[in-house]
C-alpha cells in the first residue's frame, strides 16, 4: 500500500511541475524599461540628447557623435534619419541594441 501511494506521490509532482511550467511560461516576461538618458553632446552647433536601450552611454555617445559629425554609422548598425517633422534625428539599431538622438 505504501508503494501505491509513493506512485501516486511522484505522478502528482510530475503533474503539478509540468503544470508550473506551462504557467510560468504562458505569463508575461519583465516589464519594458525606457531607454537610458545618455546626456547632451553638441555637435557643428547644435545641441542633441542622446540615449541608449542594452549599450553603455560611453559608446552610444561615441556612436551618436560619429554619426552625426560623418553619418558613419558602427559596424552591424541600421541607421534611419527622421525628416524635419520629428525632433528624433535618427535611430541606429543592432538586433535589441539602440541608440538614437533628439535635437535639443
Amino acid at each position: 500500500m505504501a508503494r501505491l501511494r509513493s506512485g501516486r506521490n511522484c505522478v502528482l509532482a510530475l503533474v503539478l511541475a509540468t503544470a508550473a511550467v506551462a504557467l510560468a511560461s504562458a505569463l508575461p516576461a519583465s516589464a519594458v524599461v525606457p531607454p537610458t538618458n545618455c546626456g547632451n553632446v553638441k555637435v557643428k552647433g547644435d545641441k542633441f540628447n542622446v540615449k541608449a536601450d542594452q549599450i553603455r552611454c560611453k559608446k552610444a555617445k561615441r556612436f551618436a557623435v560619429d554619426y552625426l559629425k560623418h553619418k558613419d554609422h558602427p559596424r552591424g548598425y541600421k541607421c534611419e534619419n527622421y525628416g524635419a517633422g520629428t525632433r528624433i534625428e535618427f535611430r541606429c539599431a543592432k538586433g535589441i541594441k539602440v541608440f538614437f538622438a533628439i535635437r535639443r
